[in-house]
């Protein structure tokens, strides 16, 4: 086998991540033709077809091209890594760090990772990708970000987690509405009154689930694939629904209170994604401390795996 040279994973790594030759020289600093030729001289060297170009459509990586992305970027790290580990002796972190997000996690995860790393580690270059759960760590399995926020029902085979925070489902309700005032609440209960839930798989498909399980059929009048809408829903007390991060008040500024469910509710853990047998580096580690830290904040100087926290706003709770 011919040799493969570390600025072939480099470029490789780039072109992975944007899905495109022009950015990936950009973003490399260097001409078009220097990463095409660093991307062919790797294919013969490794003796595979790893991208495709389309036109007009960017650069679609082979089965090939999927496995060697993730190496690639964990060698593209690791180069990275050499500077860090110098300024590391100064207590910093340099490198571009990339974080897939499942959408409906990004409030809990974006703000706090750019107000982390941009108060301790300014020289990191931070980005997110956000979408649905598959397909953030799809962008993880094929080297287009480090690590991703997900909920551990969503874990594709391919990655393993690393549990950020346990979490349930809980009743996300007006204070005006008539179980409000109740401990706990069950699946029953809920059941006559009109629900609007979170339109996205794997979350509905395991709601309805539980309803069935408890021998109930929710009125399901409304669905949404946003938590703000939901929330605001909520707030105006025209439904109930059930969320798995609690918050004091909906975005328009009314209050919610939140209860446990009392029966069988699964947990469904938030989690990284990561992608398996692959070493971590000094980024994906801070990132990790970073959200452990917000989450532990946000109980109060209390646990961050607290499954059971109630947020009323009669009572002094952390801001989410």
């Amino acid at each position: 086998m011919k040799e493969v040279t570390l600025r072939q994973l480099e470029y490789f790594a780039a072109i992975a991540e944007t899905r495109s030759v022009t950015e990936a020289a950009q973003r490399c600093h260097v001409s078009q033709a220097a990463v095409s030729l660093a991307l062919g001289q790797l294919e013969e060297a490794l003796g595979a077809t790893l991208a495709i170009r389309r036109r007009g459509k960017g650069v679609a990586l082979t089965a090939e091209g999927q496995a060697v992305a993730v190496r690639a970027r964990q060698v593209a790290d690791q180069i990275d890594g050499m500077s860090a580990a110098v300024n590391q002796v100064h207590g910093e972190l340099s490198g571009r760090l990339v974080v897939g997000v499942f959408r409906t996690l990004a409030l809990h995860i974006i703000p706090p990772l750019i107000d982390w790393f941009t108060s301790r580690h300014p020289q990191v270059e931070l980005d997110f990708i956000e979408g649905a759960g598959p397909e953030v760590q799809e962008a993880v399995l094929e080297g287009r970000a480090q690590l991703a926020a997900a909920y551990e029902a969503q874990l594709l085979p391919d990655c393993e987690a690393e549990i950020l925070r346990p979490t349930m489902r809980q009743v996300a309700l007006s204070p005006e509405h008539p179980l409000a005032e109740r401990d706990k609440i069950t699946l029953a209960d809920l059941a006559p009154y009109p629900a609007i839930l979170v339109n996205e798989e794997p979350a509905l498909q395991r709601t309805l689930a539980e309803f069935d399980r408890a021998g109930v059929t929710p009125t399901v009048r409304w669905r949404s694939a946003s938590v703000q809408v939901i929330q605001n829903v909520v707030g105006r007390n025209l439904a109930y629904s059930l969320l798995m991060q609690p918050a004091r008040q909906s975005p328009e500024g009314r209050p919610l209170v939140f209860r446990p469910v009392d029966g069988r509710m699964h947990s469904n853990s938030v989690v990284a994604a990561l992608p398996a047998g692959v070493a971590r580096s000094a980024l994906v580690t801070e990132t990790l401390v970073a959200l452990r830290h917000h989450w532990a904040a946000e109980s109060d100087g209390g646990s961050p795996v607290d499954m059971h926290v109630v947020f009323d706003p009669s009572k002094e709770t952390p801001k989410d």
